[in-house]
C-alpha cells in the first residue's frame, strides 16, 4: 500500500528547465503545454501546464498560485505543481513574477508596482487560456495557499462565476506582519493607502462578489494569527459569528473548512488532503449546491483523521 501511495504521488513528472516565450497577444492553443512564459505589458509570467488524459476532463481548468519562496528554491517558483494528478482537468501553474524580479523577496503576492497590478495581468492570462481551450468560467478553479490564497481570492475582483480556493490565506495583506520586503520593492511606505486596484480591499471584494463567485477557504484553527487577523474579519463582515470544526456552509456560494493541526500556518496537508479540497470545490460549483448531512459528517471525520495522522507523525519524528 505504501508503494501504491508513493506511486500515486510521484508521477515521474519533472519541471522542464527550458521553455518557450510568447507574447500574450500571439499565444495559441498549441503553445499551452509543459513550461512556457508569457509577456504581458513587458512583465514575464512563467507558466507550467499539464494536460488531462481524457476528453471529458478537457472541460475543466485548475489554476495554481505560489506563496512564499523557501531558502534555496529555484526561480521561478511553482508551488504544488506535483498535485496535478488530483485535478481532473487542465492544470496551469503561474509563478509569481515578483519573486523573479526581486530575487531577495520571499513573498510577493503577485502585487506588481504602484501603477500596475500583476493580479490584473494574471486575470487576463487566465481568460486568454480559457478562450483558447474553450473552458467556461463555471469550470474554472483557482487555488493557492498562504500568499497564493490571497491571489486566488482577490481574482474574484476580475473573474465572475469562478471558484476560488484558499488554504490558510492572507486575505488582508496590510494586516500581515511580513510585508516590509514588499513595501521596499514597490516603493511605498504603507499598505493602508488608497490603491486604484483595490489590492488592500480583498475582504470587501469577496463580500461584493459572493453572489457571482464561489469561495472555499480552508483554515487551520491552530494558526492563531491567520484566524484572528485574516479569516475572522471576513466572517464578521459576512455576519458569521461562529464556525464549527469541519466543513461550514456560510451560504450557497461559500464554504469554510476548519481543521486543527500542530504546526500552525505551515500545516497545510498533502496530496491526499488536496484531493478532498478539489472534491468539495467541484461540489460547490455544481448547480443548486447544498452541503449534505453526509458531507458534513464526512469532513468532520476527515478532519479528525487528519489531526490524528499529523499527531502520530509529530510524535514519530520526535523519537
Amino acid at each position: 500500500m505504501n508503494m501504491q501511495w508513493d506511486t500515486l504521488k510521484n508521477q515521474n513528472y519533472s519541471i522542464p528547465k527550458s521553455c518557450q516565450f510568447y507574447d500574450f497577444f500571439s499565444l495559441k492553443k498549441e503553445d499551452l503545454h509543459d513550461r512556457f512564459s508569457v509577456y504581458y505589458n513587458n512583465v514575464l509570467f512563467d507558466c507550467l501546464m499539464t494536460e488531462p488524459s481524457s476528453e471529458k476532463e478537457k472541460k475543466t481548468l485548475f489554476v495554481i498560485f505560489s506563496g512564499s519562496k523557501n531558502e534555496g528554491d529555484p526561480v521561478p517558483v511553482f508551488k504544488r505543481w506535483s498535485y496535478f494528478p488530483f485535478c481532473d482537468g487542465y492544470v496551469l501553474n503561474i509563478a509569481d513574477p515578483m519573486l523573479s524580479i526581486h530575487r531577495q523577496m520571499k513573498l510577493g503576492w503577485y502585487y506588481g508596482t504602484k501603477n500596475e497590478s500583476y493580479i490584473e495581468y494574471v486575470a487576463a492570462i487566465i481568460q486568454k487560456v480559457q478562450s483558447l481551450l474553450d473552458i467556461e468560467n463555471r469550470n474554472t478553479f483557482l487555488f493557492g495557499s498562504s500568499g497564493g490564497g490571497y491571489v486566488s481570492l482577490h481574482l474574484s475582483y476580475y473573474l465572475d462565476n469562478t471558484t476560488h480556493i484558499a488554504l490558510n490565506p492572507q486575505i488582508s495583506i496590510k494586516d500581515y506582519r511580513y510585508t516590509e520586503g514588499l513595501k521596499r520593492a514597490v516603493g511605498i511606505s504603507s499598505l493602508d493607502a488608497k490603491d486604484e486596484f483595490r489590492r488592500n480591499e480583498t475582504v470587501d471584494i469577496i463580500c461584493e462578489n459572493i453572489s457571482s463567485n464561489r469561495f472555499l477557504i480552508i483554515q487551520n484553527m491552530n494558526d492563531g494569527e491567520h484566524c484572528q487577523k485574516q479569516l475572522f474579519p471576513l466572517m464578521k463582515k459576512l455576519n458569521v459569528d461562529s464556525l464549527n470544526f469541519g466543513m461550514n456552509q456560510i451560504n450557497s456560494n461559500m464554504l469554510v473548512w476548519m481543521y486543527d493541526l500542530i504546526g500552525g500556518h505551515s500545516a497545510q496537508g498533502d496530496q491526499l488532503i488536496f484531493s478532498y479540497i478539489i472534491y468539495m470545490a467541484e461540489r460547490l460549483a455544481s448547480e443548486n449546491f447544498e452541503l449534505s448531512d453526509f458531507e458534513s459528517f464526512l469532513f468532520k471525520n476527515i478532519s479528525c483523521l487528519w489531526k490524528q495522522r499529523e499527531w502520530y507523525k509529530y510524535i514519530s519524528d520526535r523519537k
